[in-house]
């Protein structure tokens, strides 16, 4: 195929608008949600503010994965992920959202979630533990991340726009004249672009690394003040770039099969991002067995007892679930080629993380704020799907406007597996 019957091929494929049908169910599962979550707050507001702090976390901890997972990408000078790159930053498009999603936290929820804001704070914590400081680190890290990643995504698609605005459908004419507006000439932007990228993917994966362990240790660990952990940021994170990479497989898998874009996302780096969630699995019980080992065998009372309350009913059944979820299946189901290359397994195996994730944010956040009641039920999957449906809608609106592969690299040739 010439360059400019693959360009053709890719702006044909856009569908410039996104699915009416698709917009409808997002806009119904946001409508269930605010339903289910203004039932929970008028019968139980500590439950209703928990449901909303963990999916606030998970959603974010998915779209700042996926920036991350794009800019690992780079830094590994990863020439199979063109395709799986962009898609990693389709999920920036839910940034301002999750970061409204915390606001509402912090203005209106923070008071009944955090208990530290409604007891005595021990004197030696006060300079970590105070609403100020808090609104500062939570909300400026993420406004700072949000910023850094509209600034990669808009280096990564101007060349893109560029060589599509030609050939794009008259309704996305706009967006791209506005995307690649003052362009400099071919060299001086390739040159700009490695300029660019080369200081901002560093920036971000590390952003994202710090700031999502401190929100680890403000809206989880902070539950409990007087139990603390050193890996605790590390496992947490960990989870959250998991979701990311299980998102990004699936979205992979679905709209190579709803664009045709078998030519351009192959069943090849199927496999290489399979093998990417397959270790992240595995690093996650890593840090699970870290952290357990060295409780266990102190078997310090002012440690152990945050484990036995979730190895204990009423939530031990969930718990060893979330263990099975995230790391015994993909371990035990991911080992071989086949689970990674075929379409259908790796979308099983993606939406198997994403639901023992899911578990895993209610394990460490819901006991803490009840131990004796098990707070996981058809409410806060309706929260959930209020959330999802934000975040559907959100990266959507995305991928139903820009390339989902990176023209670049079709262009030079790349984009094959990393082997």
């Amino acid at each position: 195929m010439s360059h400019e019957a693959a360009l053709r091929d890719i702006a044909g494929k856009l569908p410039g608008r996104p699915n009416a049908r698709m917009r409808r169910i997002w806009i119904v599962c946001m409508v269930f949600g605010v339903g289910a979550f203004a039932f929970l707050l008028a019968t139980n507001p500590l439950r209703a503010w928990g449901s909303w702090a963990i999916n606030t976390l998970y959603f974010l901890g998915m779209a700042m994965g996926g920036v991350a997972l794009a800019c690992a990408i780079r830094l590994a000078n990863g020439r199979w992920g063109g395709p799986i790159m962009r898609i990693g930053e389709a999920l920036s498009a839910y940034l301002p959202f999750g970061v409204a999603t915390m606001v509402v936290l912090l203005g209106f929820g923070a008071g009944t979630y955090l208990p530290w804001m409604a007891r005595h704070v021990e004197p030696r914590q006060v300079p970590f533990l105070n609403v100020p400081f808090l609104w500062i680190r939570t909300v400026g890290g993420l406004v700072l991340f949000t910023w850094l990643s509209r600034k990669l995504v808009h280096a990564s698609l101007r060349a893109d726009l560029q060589a599509l605005k030609p050939y794009v459908a008259p309704e996305l004419k706009a967006a791209y004249d506005k995307g690649t507006a003052n362009w400099k000439g071919d060299q001086a932007e390739k040159g700009w672009y490695r300029h660019e990228s080369a200081h901002l993917a560093p920036q971000l994966a590390l952003l994202f690394v710090v700031s999502f362990t401190v929100m680890a240790w403000d809206f989880i660990m902070a539950l409990t003040p007087n139990w603390v952990s050193g890996l605790f940021g590390w496992w947490v994170y960990a989870g959250a770039f998991t979701t990311a990479v299980a998102m990004v497989a699936v979205i992979a898998v679905h709209v190579r099969e709803k664009y045709a874009l078998q030519a351009y996302i192959t069943t090849s780096m199927f496999w290489d991002i399979g093998k990417v969630l397959f270790a992240w699995c595995v690093f996650w019980g890593y840090l699970f067995w870290s952290q357990y080992l060295p409780i266990w065998y102190a078997n310090l009372p002012e440690e152990t007892w945050w484990v036995f309350i979730r190895f204990e009913e009423p939530w031990r059944s969930l718990s060893f679930a979330v263990f099975t979820l995230v790391f015994v299946i993909p371990l035990l189901g991911m080992l071989n080629k086949t689970s990674k290359t075929n379409p259908m397994l790796l979308t099983t195996f993606s939406v198997i993380a994403l639901v023992g994730i899911w578990l895993e944010r209610h394990v460490l956040v819901m006991p803490s704020l009840d131990a004796e009641q098990v707070w996981v039920g058809l409410p806060e999957v309706g929260v959930t799907l209020g959330f999802l449906g934000l975040f559907g809608w959100s990266v959507q609106g995305f991928l139903s406007k820009y390339p989902v592969v990176s023209v670049v690299d079709v262009m030079e040739g790349a984009g094959g597996h990393g082997h």
